[in-house]
């Protein structure tokens, strides 16, 4: 049976008329492997293709009810590079989004806490945070 589970992820792509620009200066000037690069006019499907491009870090799906769990390991992989991250931003004209991701399953809804610590982190590097919510419907019971 699955459970509810959660993700999260920092992502690095252009702002205003940038749609494009060079992965690999962020991945050197951070010393921090992404785990998924889109690139500008890669092919999604046989129909489209990459519209801009994107350096993320995510963390692993846990089966958790606490955000923390999430949240926390991309606060201890970036929260002592900000004035790195600010200068990124800067050179690069590049917006920040942290991205919460929830599968919820069965009706078990985690807990939606961000830490103080965690905000200031955020706003240092003026990030944006969303929320995913992917909400599966109740199983019947089983009688």
């Amino acid at each position: 049976m699955e459970k509810t589970s959660l993700y999260a992820y920092i992502s690095f792509t252009g702002k205003d008329d940038v749609d494009d620009f060079p992965v690999e200066v962020i991945t050197d000037m951070l010393g921090v492997q992404p785990t998924t690069i889109y690139r500008m006019g890669e092919r999604i499907n046989d129909v489209r293709t990459r519209s801009f491009t994107s350096w993320q870090f995510e963390t692993e799906t846990l089966e958790t009810f606490d955000s923390d769990d999430v949240l926390l390991p991309i606060l201890n992989v970036f929260q002592y590079k900000t004035v790195t991250i600010n200068r990124l931003k800067e050179e690069l004209n590049l917006n920040i989004q942290i991205q919460l991701v929830i599968t919820m399953i069965n009706g078990y809804t985690p807990g939606l806490v961000i830490s103080p610590e965690f905000s200031r982190f955020a706003s240092a590097i003026n990030a944006s945070i969303g929320i995913d919510m992917y909400v599966y419907p109740f199983s019947d019971s089983e009688e």
